[in-house]
């Protein structure tokens, strides 16, 4: 894999997703024409649902609490976003639900170097939304290969002309405020190590294409700013699995900033190359692919010891003591405090009963 380091990156405290036409993305300074998120070559090539066709983990992809950058709930009390967004309050289910604190764990490299990625878990107790364990892909994308883009960056804003007379160029300022789109692009680079500040990223990159283009897509998408942690889908063997995290964009022109144009590029955590730490902090022993009891059956409903995908472990007697573990400690006070009133009744007893000896001698 090569090394990319990209001197007109921008750090995603949020990106979202723009369209063709001569602009990127969809963020906008402070008047947008319309209340798009994306950017389009005009309105036909502009998606026209709210929601991805027969796309089932909408509701997975959330944003921090205020109208922060993107977050990726994963199932199971855990969520996933880039590092540099950073753990904290996230929306579920339209209500502010806090993280267990003090605890994340940022994703590392083989050579204990870290990504630009971390997962957390939410704080128990508060209510979480039914939804089922996030599929993540186990194949890396390839080059050619068509993603799905869902954020929360910035709607896309006026166009901005710049440049001398006769070499004017155009692009397309961004909005103060994010909104939730999802649209599509293609790779183009696969497997390329980014360096960013202290991160050092297996990421995948795609460009935000003209219409028309031999390699643009139907609804052809760039990140803006606030789609950092958004989710990139993609769909394998029929199936739609998370394959990425945006985390950055960058831009190959000298352009106004806060403004997206054609050949801007995004930056993706390719999440295949870090699916064994996600499934190992995140996922239940019965439903984590590991054989944990190394009986040769994998995970719920494989293995008959595994009540469900949520069950902690393989092993009945290591349940039994994670058992013991939520509820004994609450039962011990009860059986000490129950043995202490017996012992106590019956010293009473002893106390107020006079021995044969003593009843003698007293006669």
């Amino acid at each position: 894999m090569s090394l990319h380091r990209i001197p007109n990156l921008i750090t995603s405290r949020g990106i979202a997703l723009g369209s063709a036409l001569l602009l990127c993305s969809a963020i906008g300074l402070a008047r947008p024409p319309e209340s798009f998120a994306l950017v389009f070559q005009n309105e036909s090539t502009e998606p026209t649902e709210t929601i991805p066709p027969d796309f089932p983990y909408w509701d997975h992809v959330t944003q921090r609490r205020y109208g922060g950058p993107t977050v990726i709930y994963l199932g199971g009390g855990w969520a996933l976003t880039a590092r540099h967004v950073g753990y904290g309050e996230i929306i579920l289910g339209g209500m502010p639900t806090p993280p267990e604190r003090g605890i994340r764990h940022t994703l590392l490299n083989p050579d204990g170097t870290i990504a630009d990625a971390v997962v957390f878990p939410l704080k128990q107790g508060y209510p979480l939304p039914d939804l089922p364990l996030l599929p993540i892909a186990t194949r890396a994308p390839q080059t050619g290969d068509e993603i799905l883009m869902i954020g929360f960056g910035r709607l896309r804003g006026d166009p901005i002309e710049w440049g001398a007379p006769g070499n004017r160029k155009t692009a397309l300022g961004w909005t103060e405020n994010g909104e939730k789109r999802w649209g599509t692009n293609r790779v183009v680079d696969a497997e390329k190590w980014l360096r960013q500040n202290n991160y050092r990223t297996v990421s995948f990159t795609t460009h935000f294409d003209m219409v028309g283009d031999e390699n643009s897509t139907a609804h052809e998408a760039s990140a803006t700013i606030g789609d950092s942690g958004g989710a990139i889908f993609i769909k394998q063997d029929g199936q739609w699995l998370l394959v990425g995290l945006i985390n950055s964009i960058g831009t190959t022109i000298a352009k106004p900033s806060q403004s997206t144009a054609t050949g801007d590029i995004t930056y993706s955590t390719d999440l295949t190359h870090y699916r064994s730490e996600i499934l190992h902090w995140t996922r239940p022993d019965c439903a984590n692919e590991v054989d944990d009891d190394g009986d040769g059956l994998i995970d719920y409903p494989e293995d008959p010891k595994c009540e469900n995908p949520e069950d902690p472990n393989e092993r009945p007697e290591a349940r039994m003591s994670t058992e013991w573990r939520t509820w004994g400690w609450a039962v011990v006070p009860l059986i000490v405090g129950s043995l202490a009133i017996a012992w106590g009744r019956q010293r009473q007893r002893t106390l107020n009963t006079p021995d044969s000896m003593s009843s003698l001698s007293a006669r």
